[in-house]
C-alpha cells in the first residue's frame, strides 16, 4: 500500500468515526394533508365519530390522548426513549396530523427542509391509516368505549 493510499483510508476512517450516531437515521419529514373519511356502514361520518376513530386508532397503537377539545385531539407516542407529540385536527368530513414537538427524534431544519427520525414518518402514516381503519366508520352506531383497543401492534 502507497503512503497516500494509507493517508487516504485513515483520513475515510476518520471521517467516519467523527459523525453523530444519528447520521442517516433522518428523512425528510412528511407533512401530511387533510384527509377525507369515509363510512362503509351508510351513516355519514360526524365529528363526534372522527373524533372516537382518532382516539381509537392512537390507543391501537400506543399514543396516549394528551389533550381532547371539540376540532382537536392531542396525541403523544413515547417508544423507548423516543417522545412525539402531534395535534390532530378534525370535523365531520376528516382530518390532518400535524407535528407539535418530539424528544431524541433529530428534528432540525436543514437548508429549509424539516427532519426528523426516519421512524416518525411510519408512525403518522400508520395513525393515519388506522384512522381511516376504526370501527367507527364501519359497524353501525359505535362509540368510544365500544371500539376500545385490546392490544397494540408493534409498529
Amino acid at each position: 500500500m502507497t503512503k497516500r493510499s494509507v493517508a487516504l483510508l485513515f483520513a475515510f476512517a476518520l471521517a467516519a468515526a467523527s459523525m453523530p450516531a444519528s447520521a442517516g437515521r433522518q428523512d425528510p419529514m412528511v407533512v401530511p394533508v387533510y384527509e377525507r373519511v369515509e363510512s362503509t356502514n351508510g351513516i355519514a361520518p360526524t365529528a363526534k365519530r372522527v373524533s372516537a376513530a382518532i382516539i381509537y386508532a392512537g390507543r391501537l397503537r400506543g399514543w396516549t390522548v394528551v389533550d381532547s377539545k371539540p376540532g382537536q385531539v392531542t396525541l403523544r407516542y413515547a417508544p423507548r426513549e423516543h417522545e412525539v407529540v402531534v395535534a390532530v385536527d378534525y370535523d365531520a368530513e376528516g382530518f390532518k396530523i400535524s407535528y407539535v414537538s418530539s424528544k431524541e427524534m433529530d428534528y432540525e431544519i436543514k437548508r429549509g427542509v424539516a427532519e426528523i427520525h426516519r421512524n416518525y414518518n411510519r408512525w403518522i402514516r400508520n395513525l393515519a391509516h388506522d384512522i381511516h381503519q376504526s370501527p367507527v366508520f364501519h359497524l353501525p352506531d359505535m362509540t368510544e368505549a365500544e371500539t376500545a383497543p385490546t392490544a397494540a401492534p408493534t409498529s
